[in-house]
C-alpha cells in the first residue's frame, strides 16, 4: 500500500480576512482532483509566468499524471470558484530514504494578505506526519521568510542551505533578486518516526555545529571524527544536471579512491559561469570525515545537516567556485539568520585553500 492511501485526506473551510483590503474569503482546502490542472497552471504562470523551475508543472497531462502516482501528493486552496493556491507533497522513499517535502506553494497574489500560507501548513502538515515518515523536509527560499517562517511556527529547524539554486536572470517572480546572481533555498527539518541519529562521523571541526543542530532538532546522537580509508576503488556518485539553473546535485553512494578525480570531472563539464555544485555526503562511518577532507582540498565546504531522512545520516558540502553568493541579502527569520552566520563563516574560508 502506497504511503498516500494510508491517510484520509479531509476537506477544510476556513473564512480568512485581509487586514489590509478589509476584505473577507472563504477557502476551501482539499486534496486535489482530476480537473484542477488548469488551475494550479493558472496558479504558477500568476506568480512566476513562464519561469519556474519545475517544467513539467506547466503541462496538463503531467500534473495530472503526478497527482495520481505514487510520489506525490497535491492539495489546492479554492476561493471564488478558482484555485487560489496549491501546495504539494513529494515523497521520498527509494535508497534508504523516507521522508516527505512539503513543496511548491503558491499562492496567486490576489490571495495573498489573507494568511493562505499558514492556514496552507496548518492543513497539510498534520497530513504529512500522519503518513508517519521518518522526517518532514523543505526548502524554503531565501528572497522571502514567508516560507522560513510559516513551517517554523510548525517546529521545524533551520538545518543548511543549498547555495545558488536559482540563477536570477531567468525568475520572474514578483519578489525582489537584488546583487545576487543566484539565490539560494535553505534546509528546514522535522523529525517524525526518526529520533535517534545514532553515530554520525564528522571532522572535529564541525561537531560544534552539528550538535547544535541534532540538539535543536531533538534528535540523539554520538559524534565521533575517526576517519577510515575508503574500502573500494571506484567511487559511486548520482548526478542531477539542471541545465537551467546551472546546479548540479550530487549525491555520494559509495565513496572510492578516485572520489577527488570523479567530482573534478563533474565540475570540468561546465564553463560557464554561476554553476553551483551540491554534494550530500552519508555520514554513519569514518569514510566521512576522509571524503569532507579531500572535497575542502577542491574547495567544497560544509553548508548544513541533511538529519533523519533516511536509515543513514547525510551532509552536506557545496561548490560555488567564484560566485559571490551575497549571504547578507537574504531575507531570513532569525534561526535561519543564526545558521546564515555559522555556514558563511565556511563559505568565506573556502577563498583561502
Amino acid at each position: 500500500m502506497r504511503k498516500k492511501e494510508q491517510v484520509l485526506f479531509d476537506t477544510v473551510i476556513k473564512e480568512l480576512h485581509n487586514a489590509h483590503t478589509n476584505e473577507t474569503v472563504v477557502f476551501t482546502m482539499r486534496p486535489f482532483a482530476p480537473g484542477d490542472e488548469s488551475g494550479l497552471i493558472a496558479c504558477i504562470r500568476d506568480e512566476y509566468g513562464d519561469s519556474y523551475f519545475k517544467r513539467d508543472f506547466y503541462d496538463e497531462k503531467m500534473l495530472l499524471e503526478k497527482a495520481q502516482g505514487e510520489h506525490y501528493v497535491f492539495f489546492v486552496a479554492e476561493a471564488r470558484g478558482e484555485i487560489a493556491g496549491m501546495e504539494i507533497f513529494a515523497l521520498f522513499t527509494e535508497n534508504g530514504d523516507d521522508y516527505i517535502e512539503p513543496a511548491s506553494q503558491i499562492l496567486k497574489r490576489d490571495y495573498r494578505g489573507f494568511g493562505l500560507a499558514a492556514e496552507l501548513v496548518a492543513y497539510t502538515f498534520p497530513l504529512a506526519k500522519a503518513m508517519k515518515p521518518k522526517a518532514l523536509f523543505v526548502h524554503a527560499v531565501t528572497f522571502h521568510p514567508i516560507t522560513q517562517w510559516v513551517c517554523g511556527e510548525q517546529g521545524m529547524i533551520p538545518t543548511g542551505f543549498r547555495l545558488g539554486s536559482f540563477l536570477a536572470e531567468k525568475m520572474h517572480n514578483s519578489y525582489p533578486k537584488g546583487r545576487c546572481p543566484k539565490h539560494s533555498e535553505g534546509i528546514m527539518i522535522l523529525p517524525v518516526e526518526k529520533k535517534d541519529a545514532g553515530t554520525v562521523y564528522l571532522p572535529p571541526e564541525l561537531h560544534n555545529d552539528a550538535r547544535a543542530i541534532y540538539q535543536g532538532l531533538g534528535m540523539q546522537v554520538e559524534l565521533l571524527d575517526k576517519k577510515k580509508a575508503f574500502s573500494v576503488k571506484t567511487t559511486k556518485l548520482d548526478i542531477v544536471t539542471d541545465e537551467l539553473q546551472r546546479t548540479v546535485l550530487i549525491q555520494l553512494k559509495k565513496a572510492g579512491e578516485d572520489l577527488a578525480e570523479q567530482v573534478q570531472s563533474v565540475i570540468s563539464d561546465h564553463a560557464e559561469p554561476y554553476w553551483t555544485y551540491q554534494i550530500t555526503i552519508p555520514s554513519n562511518d569514518g569514510t566521512a570525515v576522509t571524503a569532507y577532507e579531500l572535497l575542502t582540498g577542491l574547495g567544497f565546504f560544509f553548508t548544513g545537516i541533511k538529519a533523519a531522512c533516511g536509515e543513514q545520516e547525510h551532509f552536506y558540502m557545496q561548490w560555488c567556485g567564484e560566485l559571490e553568493l551575497y549571504m547578507e541579502d537574504y531575507v531570513l527569520t532569525d534561526a535561519f539568520a543564526a545558521l546564515r552566520a555559522r555556514i558563511s563563516a565556511y563559505y568565506d574560508r573556502r577563498k583561502h585553500v
